[in-house]
């Protein structure tokens, strides 16, 4: 049979050797196709390690990162050492005198408690009419006695005598009915406080303060018989009171003793120049 040789025209032709068989030379075609690809052969051994290369240059600096949520609170530390105290400073020079300032009195302040000895001196009454109508242009007869401990106001004259030198207060609640009436307030045959009261069946009421001497003497009495509407009955009652406010010293020279004024120092009037009256009845 004979050998067909296909040469390529890429390779060179050697080692040929002729034989008897005829030779039929035929020149190799185009490249053909490529083929399926075959499978994957076995994995061959691990080759040997390599040596190490040398480190390399470093790198440029990288940006700064992202500030990073805030971390939880730590626990409190330990007290610190005490530190050494500092040095004392100097003494500071003395400064300029200033401007004398403007003096202004100020407001009185309020009053104050009453001192120690004042509850030794006492001194307060109260009483109300046992009639209608009463002896006018007279001290008015008080006989009806509510209170009258020290026994300073005489009931029966109506006549209060201040047992020591200091502030009183007096005040009246008088009934009125069937006529008008003015009354007053006399101190020491004087008048003090009148009041008018022209509407009736109705009330009139006073307040006084009056600074008092030792023995000086306060009552009420109406002007007239025209104008002496006080009244009193089961349902209406005419008073007089006073007390002794605060005195002015500390002294008690009067006794406790009850006191009876002698009516001698003057005459009982209605304060004005309408002439002298003397006790006379309705």
């Amino acid at each position: 049979n004979p050998v067909i040789f296909i040469l390529n025209y890429h390779h060179k032709i050697t080692n040929i050797k002729i034989v008897q068989w005829p030779v039929l030379c035929v020149l190799a075609g185009e490249k053909g196709d490529q083929g399926a690809m075959g499978a994957p052969g076995a994995e061959g051994p691990q080759g040997e390690t390599g040596e190490q290369g040398m480190t390399g240059p470093a790198g440029a600096r990288g940006l700064p990162g992202m500030k990073g949520s805030e971390g939880p609170k730590g626990m409190k530390g330990d007290k610190g050492d005490l530190g050494r105290p500092g040095e004392p400073g100097m003494n500071g020079q003395k400064g300029e005198e200033g401007e004398q300032g403007m003096c202004n009195q100020g407001d009185m302040g309020i009053m104050g408690p009453r001192g120690p000895c004042s509850p030794a001196i006492q001194s307060a009454f109260s009483a109300s009419i046992n009639q209608s109508f009463p002896i006018h242009d007279w001290p008015i007869s008080f006989p009806r006695v509510l209170t009258n401990k020290q026994g300073h106001f005489n009931p029966l004259m109506g006549i209060y005598t201040a047992p020591v030198n200091g502030t009183y207060i007096f005040c009246f609640h008088l009934a009125v009915a069937k006529k008008p009436l003015k009354v007053g307030l006399f101190h020491n045959f004087y008048p003090k406080v009148k009041v008018t009261e022209g509407t009736y069946p109705t009330t009139t009421s006073h307040k006084i303060v009056l600074h008092l001497a030792l023995g000086d003497e306060v009552w009420m009495q109406v002007k007239n018989s025209d104008t002496n509407g006080m009244y009193t009955d089961t349902e209406n009652t005419s008073t007089f009171s006073g007390f002794l406010l605060y005195p002015d010293s500390c002294e008690f020279p009067r006794s406790r003793s009850p006191i009876v004024p002698h009516p001698t120092r003057g005459t009982y009037s209605w304060g004005n120049s309408e002439g002298i009256t003397t006790p006379s009845q309705n």
